[in-house]
């Protein structure tokens, strides 16, 4: 089974960096949890923060203060739950029996009429407490059924007998799986179990207080000429009434919603409430994919019913039960015919309940322990057999004590129910089918006690030996169960593990990519494994099991127990690889570093370089990667290879590693030795075209570290993907540019594209996925898009690049979670870059846009951050308030014409026009970004208000009265975009190439459009257009190597607006009076400086270093 390591990002409780343990595996419901964000609807989703991070001193409080104020007072209502639910059995030690003319038979059809109401409601219960949550519901059935058990101290006869049961039954169903459920919510999966253990341990000490209590209530028998059970029934009733009205007004809706009327302040802090809510989440995100209040459907049950996997487990609820339930429910009977005294019989009842709190929780803590459930169940379950048999065997009369002594280590057995219970909880990886599958097995287990009730008969009394020759059986048939299931789950498991195996990489990738399936699968998916035996290493817990040895991998250092290792080594043997001896590998050798000698391993696969063995230590070390160390071991697998056979790929070792760890987080390229071909682009071309990308462009895409790639080039060993990379960004800025050959800089943007792609296509270089061969793809699209708009070659390089983005993940906030923050600032940028470029794409050619994400934006901490990523952060709202107001979807919708319907056009127009105030609302801010960005948001700003003016007018057509499809507006936004662009230098508007002359094109058109029509010019003064529309021309012309198939089409526009006038070639006075609050004073010019008559030639280098201070 093939293992990943992730790493658990904490600090040590003094602030220093705290060393990591492994917190999850490849397959697995931790590992799905870095993969799946919590839904929106989530009451815990505004504290969800993926880079949280906290001390174990900050988690320990947290948990201490949930035990305190939640699990303290659940143990509370359970004990309430248990002095209603067990009174009955303390009250026929006062002849309640003989006072309402029962008899046992009586007895157990009451205890029959109790669980079969009890069943019924389970179901009904569950859906109402998902539908109007906990902190309602629980409390309310708390109230019910102790009025309830409250009025059973006026019953008569066998009628009333049975209606209060049937109703107590009623009232208590779904009680215990809906309170598991709401503890699943704040604790995670490895503290639920002994907090269950805690739970039923509660049940055991009310049986002791309900002995203690009865046997001092039933001496008030004869007090007001009543019997003791009227005043048992009548007190403890009273009891639960006020437990469960406490409850009403203390219980937390959520862990983040837990003030109310009696404790009026949160429990937890804003901070400590972040942490509560991402460790649950983190160790099970199908927590968070549903609301507390989302009521299950038809589908969820169907859902649930069908999983064959939870079928063994609801058999083993039904007959695993079974051997102790007689016997504990016929105790205080037993005793009494045993001729114990009525209070002698209630005191005896302490032992085995003491016996069982001992055993259950020292049971439930070895399970956790050893992060196993099946044969600590096994032993539960075993314990009764031997128990049983000695029972039958022990001769009639007599023998009390021997007797009493089996009786109640029978009834103190380690009741494992806790351990399924939290067996069923990892299982299920969906909140909705947890609660319908938890509803389901409490529902078999009442039907197995309802079987357990009917097994001692009046026959039988009072020994019932061939009662308990039946229990005997179930008992051995609950032994066979549990080892069945435990068969099927290892089954299923390896079932999975073989499909997985044979998925490639990118299979893989793909697989867990999907998150629609993934809710919908659960535990079906092949990446989730099932929770069964013991396994060390399979889950966090193990990390706990023993003493940890110190690994550094990936430069990062973290904890690999013991456990783990030999998990992996066992697996490793499975799988067919095979430890090499007391050797290292080619690569540790060299370097002086330590070799796990299975082939490949954890430190060439960190290091990503090949892993052979060919030589033996040396004395050593150790040693980085640096230029000779590759060198040497490149020499020392090449002298391997002559002597042996082609082998296996580094890639396909790689598939075949059973751990997969981080990589390390430097420039995403794998080491490579310079090849025999030569490099066609001399070194000096790019590195001056990387120069200009820092000074001009690096503002636009700030997403490659020129520094590196220049060491990278200057390097003693070349790198070609790094070299390939140059040669794309230095195609994409001579393009962009329009730049022209030098003497320093010999090569052209179609040389370097050709070597780039040429270089790219060597080896497998070119087809690996990482941050390079994003970046290549993207910078390529954009000296294509430079060279045909909207061609072929620039739209397939663009979807490129998006792919690997998807594959690599970069549009999931989980992927980031276990890199350092330099890797992830990249990272962030690359992504939000992309998604600009493919909405911006999708605007000006009608394509549909398929870049979803959903990741934070860059933190703004760096030296160069503040003069741009604030910028940048201005554009990427720019495209969100599109993306997020379905434009694109309208833009399309109205290009096809299929609005039919008044009312449908009616809600395209108020979407429409929210956008557009969106987009006005949002002013650039001229002071807090460098003059290239400011010309990309203001120039894209007018641009997407234009591009709506045009959608708004497809069917409603040109009006008036209203504002975002009036004449007049077009001239506004233009007038606003010749206000801004007035105040910006022409080189700002050439760095943005041929994507800025189509904008500016649009608006211009935009205009054209508006006044067309002879009788619309009419409404309006005919020069103000026209005087627009030159100026427009004026600077649609001045960009150096400008657009002539659009500056034409301009042109014939302009001229066709006023029939046979003559475009002006100069600005009028009108112009200079322009206001940009719609005003026309006379003596406010709009163009105060030169700035607006744009230079077409060069900046000096001047003008670039203090460009480049400015940036």
């Amino acid at each position: 089974m093939e293992k990943d390591i992730a790493i658990q990002r904490t600090i040590s409780d003094n602030g220093e960096p705290y060393t990591s343990k492994i917190s999850a595996v490849r397959v697995g419901r931790e590992n799905l949890s870095d993969a799946l964000p919590p839904h929106e609807d989530y009451e815990g989703r505004h504290r969800f923060d993926p880079g949280a991070t906290w001390t174990p001193a900050e988690e320990r409080r947290v948990i201490l203060k949930t035990d305190l104020y939640l699990l303290s007072w659940i143990c509370v209502m359970f004990a309430g739950l248990q002095l209603d639910r067990g009174n009955l059995s303390n009250a026929t030690a006062d002849n309640i029996l003989d006072d309402l003319n029962l008899t046992s038979d009586d007895y157990n059809n009451g205890t029959t009429i109790q669980l079969l109401a009890f069943m019924v409601c389970e179901f009904p219960v569950q859906i109402l407490t998902k539908r109007y949550g906990f902190r309602r519901v629980l409390p309310t059935m708390m109230i019910l059924w102790s009025l309830v058990s409250w009025s059973q101290a006026w019953m008569t006869n066998r009628t009333s007998f049975y209606i209060t049961r049937a109703l107590i039954g009623a009232f208590e169903g779904g009680f215990i799986p809906g309170t598991i459920l709401f503890a699943t919510y704040f604790y995670t999966s490895k503290e639920l179990s002994i907090r269950l253990a805690a739970f039923w341990s509660t049940l055991n000490v009310a049986r002791v207080i309900s002995a203690l209590l009865a046997a001092g209530i039933l001496e008030l028998r004869g007090t007001a000429g009543k019997p003791g059970w009227f005043w048992l029934f009548l007190i403890e009733g009273i009891l639960t009434f006020v437990i469960g009205i406490i409850s009403f007004f203390y219980l937390p809706s959520s862990p983040t919603s837990t003030s109310g009327v009696i404790w009026r302040k949160p429990w937890y802090t804003e901070r400590e409430e972040t942490i509560m809510i991402n460790r649950i989440l983190r160790d099970d995100p199908a927590k968070g994919l549903t609301a507390l209040k989302e009521p299950a459907t038809f589908a969820d049950i169907k859902r649930a019913w069908s999983d064959k996997s939870m079928w063994g487990l609801y058999i083993i609820g039904l007959v695993a039960y079974i051997p102790a339930t007689p016997v504990q429910a016929y105790l205080t009977l037993t005793l009494k015919r045993l001729n114990f005294t009525t209070f002698n019989s209630n005191m005896l009842t302490v032992p085995s309940a003491v016996i069982q709190i001992i055993t259950m929780l020292s049971l439930s803590y070895s399970s956790e322990f050893f992060n196993e459930r099946t044969f600590h169940c096994f032993f539960g379950e075993f314990w009764s057999l031997p128990l049983l048999a000695a029972l039958i065997t022990l001769p009639d009369g007599g023998r009390e004590w021997s007797r009493f002594s089996l009786i109640t280590l029978i009834s103190g057995y380690p009741y494992f129910h806790p351990i399924v219970s939290a067996w069923i909880s990892e299982n299920t990886f969906d909140v909705k089918k947890r609660a319908i599958t938890a509803a389901t097995y409490n529902v078999i287990v009442q039907v197995g006690s309802l079987i357990g009730s009917q097994i001692y008969r009046k026959y039988d009394a009072p020994y019932y030996k061939q009662g308990n020759k039946v229990l005997i059986s179930i008992c051995a048939l609950s032994l066979v169960t549990f080892v069945a299931q435990r068969l099927y789950l290892q089954t299923l498991n390896k079932r999975k593990a073989a499909i997985w195996d044979e998925m490639s990489v990118d299979e893989r990738a793909i697989y867990q990519a999907d998150a629609t399936s993934r809710e919908v699968d659960g535990n079906k998916r092949l990446d989730f494994r099932f929770h069964r035996i013991l396994d060390p290493g399979s889950t966090p817990h193990a990390a706990s099991m023993s003493k940890a040895r110190h690994c550094v991998i990936a430069d990062t250092d973290f904890f690999l127990p013991q456990s783990f290792e030999y998990a992996r080594r066992n697996a490793s043997s499975a799988m067919g690889e095979r430890k090499i001896g007391r050797r290292a590998c080619n690569g540790c050798k060299i370097r002086k570093v330590k070799c796990s000698e299975v082939p490949p391993c954890n430190s060439c696969v960190s290091a990503r370089i090949e892993c052979t063995f060919s030589e033996r230590h040396g004395s050593r070390g150790p040693k980085t990667l640096r230029p000779k160390t590759l060198i040497s071991i490149a020499q020392t697998q090449r002298k391997s290879h002559t002597s042996v056979s082609d082998g296996a790929s580094f890639a396909d070792q790689s598939a075949q590693c059973r751990i997969d760890v981080p990589v390390s987080p430097g420039p995403s390229v794998e080491p490579t030795i310079a090849p025999n071909n030569p490099l066609k682009t001399p070194s000096s071309s790019l590195i001056v075209q990387l120069c200009v990308y820092r000074l001009r462009l690096y503002p636009i895409w700030p997403i490659v570290a020129v520094e590196e790639i220049m060491g990278s080039l200057q390097g003693a060993i070349q790198d070609m993907e790094t070299y390939a990379l140059a040669n794309a960004i230095g195609a994409a800025t001579i393009a962009q540019l329009k730049l022209g050959q030098t003497e320093i800089s010999t090569a052209t943007g179609s040389s370097m594209a050709e070597e780039c792609q040429r270089t790219k296509s060597m080896g497998k270089n070119g087809q690996s996925a990482n941050l390079n061969a994003l970046r290549i793809a993207f910078f390529l699209h954009i000296y294509y898009e430079n060279q045909d708009q909207g061609g072929m070659k620039s739209l397939l390089f663009l979807r490129e690049a998006i792919t690997i983005a998807q594959i690599m993940g970069l549009h999931r906030e989980s992927s980031y979670l276990l890199l350092p923050p330099s890797e992830q600032q990249i990272r962030r940028r690359i992504l939000w870059l992309l998604f600009v470029t493919e909405r911006g794409v999708g605007i000006l050619y009608k394509l549909p846009v398929i870049l979803k994400p959903n990741v934070l934006f860059p933190e703004m901490d760096g030296d160069d951050e503040t003069h741009i990523l604030p910028a940048f952060r201005k554009l990427v709202d720019l495209f969100w308030i599109f993306d997020q107001s379905r434009a694109f979807e309208i833009l399309e919708d109205s290009s096809a014409d299929i609005f039919d319907t008044d009312d449908m056009e009616s809600a395209r127009q108020n979407s429409l026009y929210i956008l557009h105030k969106k987009l006005q609302e949002n002013s650039p801010d001229f002071y807090s970004s460098n003059e290239v960005q400011r010309a990309d948001i203001c120039v894209t700003r007018q641009w997407m208000r234009a591009v709506l003016w045009k959608a708004s007018n497809n069917s409603e057509g040109l009006n008036s009265g209203n504002q975002i499809t009036s004449l007049d507006h077009p001239i506004q936004i233009a007038r606003e975009f010749l206000g801004f662009i007035s105040q910006l230098p022409s080189t700002a508007l050439e760095a943005h190439g041929p994507t800025m002359e189509t904008k500016i094109y649009e608006i211009a058109s935009t205009v054209a459009d508006a006044v067309a029509d002879k009788d619309a010019i009419a409404l309006i003064s005919p020069y103000q257009p026209i005087d627009i529309l030159a100026h427009l021309q004026r600077i649609l012309t001045s960009i150096r190597g400008g657009n002539e198939a659009l500056e034409k089409m301009l042109y014939n526009k302009t001229a066709c607006v006023r029939g046979n006038l003559v475009m002006l070639m100069e600005p009028s006075s009108l112009i200079e009076d322009l206001d940009l609050d719609g005003d026309w004073p006379e003596n406010n010019a709009l163009f105060p400086n030169d700035s607006f008559y744009l230079n077409p030639g060069p900046i000096s280098v001047g003008d670039a270093e203090a460009e480049m201070m400015s940036v």
